[in-house]
């Protein structure tokens, strides 16, 4: 009879990593949950497809492709929900093109900065700086809300490494990983963003999921605690959520039909501008700060090949010295079983945000004409492989792909956040809390459910 009166129903809304996360604390907590997804597949970014090629089906990752043990978040989910057997390891490199040479880094041993060929003597004595510095921005760096970072928040990444470090080192490390994590140029990107990149990334090994990234909300939905009471509505578009007595009521159409849910509160889990129009709730303030935020799009190109290329890399970096528009390569078939049919390559070539955003629209043979001509300007031995060896392509568009804060937008976001009500029954989670990686947004899901749980949670009886 307890658990009869202290189960509510609660709604999410997106099932994206942060939704999905968000879903199963709520389950955990005895909690009924109705995932509304607007898309035909549960993931969000953070999902995978298949496309056959010649030789088998490729299973290509939406979004991540990789990830990484300093996920501490995702590790732990992973491991209550008896998921970890899923993970698998995959190589711990990032590769950075100089002059038409690969120079290749490890994610386990920061000592590669010291060694490695990328960088002069003199760069790698300032390469000691931007570690000392990471080592003290760590302290005001959360996977959960970034406006921990306010107070460090001065200056752009490239400001930063002029000031700081030197011209090598912004065009062959702090450029590249801009370009990597944000598909943007090192002066749009604030220098807390760098040190977010580097103590996500680096100092532990990589790992993926046996069927592609996009395997963990799939895995995650389907768990006996989820299946049980878990209701999942797919091509439901959210129109608004808004406080409704004790509760809130959430209305949402499909096929044209209009339906309401009520539930005793809400996680909308859904990129910003998106969450903005569908709360009226939030202040003038809130949600200009929403609307506003600066999502960087993707267009990109997945190539399946007879052959895998000879690269050992999980991705080659490409800095703006080398080539304005590709940023990345990836090198999706090292990332284990399962990417690519047995004996195959698949490599995806991924370009800066302005690049992407003049072919939002184009047709896919046109993307893929200029991406091939963009690569062999850049890794003329790739572009003559695939050339010879490519069975299948495919095109991917994400107009909000990642977000992508400048100087000043970690200030921004203490404001923002610091108007939220904890014990609001509308909680609202996803990486513009943090930043666009997988582990972020997980992490703010979690969060958004300790509030809904905590708000959910009957009042302490008096003591006598």
């Amino acid at each position: 009879m307890a658990e009869r009166t202290i189960r509510k129903n609660v709604i999410v809304v997106g099932s994206g990593i942060a939704g999905m996360a968000a879903a199963f604390r709520l389950r955990q907590a005895g909690h009924d949950v109705t995932i509304l997804e607007r898309g035909d597949h549960v993931g969000g970014r953070m999902s995978s497809y298949e496309k056959a090629g010649e030789g088998g089906l490729y299973r290509i990752d939406r979004g991540a492709s990789w990830l990484s043990h300093n996920y501490h978040s995702m590790i732990e989910l992973l491991r209550e929900a008896g998921l970890a057997s899923h993970m698998l390891p995959c190589s711990n490199e990032l590769g950075v093109l100089r002059d038409g040479r690969v120079h290749r880094l490890s994610f386990v041993r920061n000592s590669d900065l010291l060694r490695t060929g990328l960088l002069g003597w003199r760069s790698k004595l300032k390469a000691l700086r931007l570690l000392r510095d990471l080592a003290a921005a760590r302290r005001s760096l959360s996977w959960s809300d970034m406006s921990t970072a306010a107070g460090i928040d001065t200056e752009s990444a490239r400001d930063y490494a002029l000031r700081r470090l030197d011209q090598p080192l912004l065009d062959y490390l702090v450029e590249p990983l801009c370009g990597t994590q944000f598909l943007a140029p090192a002066d749009e990107i604030a220098a807390v963003g760098v040190f977010s990149i580097m103590r996500g990334t680096f100092g532990a090994a990589s790992f993926t999921f046996d069927g592609g990234v996009g395997q963990l909300p799939s895995l995650l939905i389907g768990l006996p605690l989820m299946r049980e009471r878990t209701r999942v509505e797919l091509n439901a578009r959210v129109k608004e959520v808004r406080p409704d007595g004790d509760g809130v009521r959430v209305t949402w159409e499909r096929d044209g039909t209009s339906r309401a849910e009520h539930g005793h509160a809400c996680v909308v889990a859904v990129p910003g501008p998106i969450a903005a129009g569908i709360v009226p709730s939030l202040t003038d303030d809130q949600r200009t700060y929403l609307t506003g935020l600066r999502y960087t799009n993707d267009v990109h190109v997945t190539f399946g090949l007879r052959e895998p290329p000879s690269e050992t890399a999980l991705g080659v970096a490409v800095p703006r010295r080398d080539h304005p528009d590709l940023c990345v390569v990836l090198y999706e078939h090292n990332l284990g079983p399962g990417r690519a049919p047995a004996g195959r390559g698949l490599v995806s070539l991924v370009f800066r945000h302005h690049w992407s955003a003049q072919r939002l629209t184009l047709d896919d043979a046109g993307v893929i004409e200029d991406s091939l001509a963009a690569v062999t300007e850049a890794l003329p031995e790739l572009a003559a492989h695939i050339a010879e060896h490519r069975e299948m392509a495919a095109v991917q568009r994400w107009e909000r792909a990642v977000l992508a804060r400048p100087a000043g937008g970690y200030r921004d976001l203490a404001r923002f956040t610091g108007g939220l009500d904890p014990r609001s029954p509308i909680q609202l989670a996803g990486d513009y809390f943090a930043y666009s990686t997988t582990n972020a947004s997980l992490a703010t899901g979690e969060q958004a459910a300790r509030r809904v749980i905590a708000a959910l949670s009957p009042a302490p009886a008096p003591a006598p």
